[in-house]
């Protein structure tokens, strides 16, 4: 058999894919899921320009404008529709600001994490023997850890920043991609056209990288899709407890730290809305991740 039809074998099949991409597409939970997370997207990639005011910028925030109730006008005649924290600092503002370090910081370490567990797991599963055994074990001990647990001991380490942050999600996140893959490397490599390859003597690399990776990455996308909300939650934990982003970076579990305080003054919304934002975020993706592996798996969308 030639390495072409070895290729072809092993490809899977991308018409079902592409009809339950169509039918999927028009279910009004897809649907909405999909266009709250392009207008979150838009509003943390845009930042600057969409939000009213710079609530982190020391020369126009007056705490003279603290506390504000939703729609209430600020000293600048800026309506703060949402109202303000204890600080001045406008919360609509704020949360549009949070966004975009929440979701750098979570799609940033869920990169990192797929790219270790991707080469950990297609490692295992292609030379197996006391290779495999080995990097399970690792997985094993670094997954019989909660995570929450983990990160918070390497901020211990670390210290406070965004890139910090990033750091300890990716190490609580890498061992489950490397789980992952190598379950669906492990059945890849039992069908024909990976004995094929191996039959035509190719390199391993080639043989990884071009036979066994393509077949074995599409469980994977989901799973990077479900935690990125994962991660999102945990840095805002980690940054409710102040052990993650600092104060100056703004993230949505820091807003909603800021305005704990003030629950049972009645600023109600200091804390409120960043956690509906946070919420629907997280239940966005989770929508969508769902979607796509009941694409990957139709059994699962019947």
């Amino acid at each position: 058999m030639s390495e072409a039809k070895a290729v072809s074998a092993g490809r899977p099949e991308t018409g079902l894919l592409s009809k339950f991409v169509r039918s999927d597409l028009s279910r009004p939970t897809t649907l909405i899921s999909g266009i709250l997370l392009l207008l979150i997207a838009a509003s943390a990639t845009f930042a600057p320009l969409i939000a009213p005011t710079d609530p982190y910028d020391l020369a126009t925030v007056s705490v003279l404008d603290g506390r504000l109730a939703p729609g209430e006008e600020m000293l600048d005649g800026t309506i703060a529709w949402l109202g303000t924290d204890g600080a001045g600092r406008d919360v609509l503002s704020a949360i549009i600001f949070g966004l975009r370090t929440s979701l750098t910081v979570a799609i940033s370490s869920a990169l990192i994490a797929l790219v270790v567990g991707l080469a950990v797991g297609l490692t295992a599963a292609f030379y197996g023997g006391r290779i495999d055994a080995f990097l399970m074990r690792i997985v094993d001990i670094q997954l019989s850890f909660p995570a929450i647990l983990v990160a918070l001991v390497l901020l211990a380490l670390l210290g406070k920043g965004v890139d910090k942050v990033i750091i300890a999600l990716a190490i609580v996140q890498w061992a489950l991609y490397a789980r992952t893959v190598r379950a669906a490397a492990m059945v890849e490599r039992r069908k024909e056209y990976f004995e094929a390859a191996i039959c035509l003597e190719l390199s391993n690399a080639r043989i990884i990288w071009k036979h066994l990776l393509p077949n074995s990455v599409s469980s994977l996308i989901v799973l990077a899709t479900l935690q990125t909300a994962h991660s999102i939650s945990i840095e805002a934990t980690l940054s409710f407890l102040g052990v993650g982003v600092p104060i100056t970076e703004p993230s949505l579990g820091s807003l909603i730290a800021n305005g704990f305080d003030y629950i049972l003054s009645g600023a109600y919304w200091i804390t409120f809305f960043p956690g509906v934002m946070l919420l629907a975020t997280v239940a966005a993706i989770n929508v969508l991740g769902d979607q796509l592996r009941a694409m990957v798996n139709p059994r699962l969308s019947r």
